[in-house]
């Protein structure tokens, strides 16, 4: 999860640096786990104000200073704007990895409940798991 989280932050603070960036994010609010509050907040603000200025962002959360913290840690990184693209297409693979590893998982465990209670055999078991696997490149 560290690296999702890396990617997440390399992609805010990119923005931070570029705010032009914005009219190129292909990114939903849904791929951001860790730090989906900053990424609303620094939507809203653009949206306002067409850009990021640490002042007109102070300027409308006064009394959110760890906010502020934050927004000024992430300026702090450098990760490289050129490379922007890559960093929201890899963030958008691993979330769909991710969530095709939840939807396995959530299978397996119906069938080892089934398998539990007795709904299939140990057979069935190890065929519908195999068959999962096999289909993993279709699940989307």
């Amino acid at each position: 999860m560290n690296k999702y989280n890396d990617l997440e932050m390399a992609i805010l603070s990119c923005l931070l640096q570029k705010p032009e960036l914005m009219n190129q994010v292909k990114l939903e609010d849904k791929h951001f786990l860790k730090h989906k509050r900053v990424w609303l907040f620094l939507k809203s603000i653009y949206k306002k104000f067409g850009t990021f200025d640490i002042i007109l962002m102070n300027s409308v959360c006064k009394n959110k200073l760890q906010m502020m913290e934050y927004i000024i840690w992430l300026l702090e990184l450098e990760p490289a704007p050129s490379l922007f693209d890559k960093y929201q297409q890899q963030l958008i693979d691993l979330y769909n990895e991710e969530e095709k590893d939840k939807f396995i998982i959530e299978k397996i465990f119906k069938y080892a409940n089934d398998l539990y209670v007795r709904n299939m055999s140990v057979q069935d078991f190890k065929n519908k798991v195999d068959e999962l696997y096999k289909r993993k490149e279709e699940i989307k």
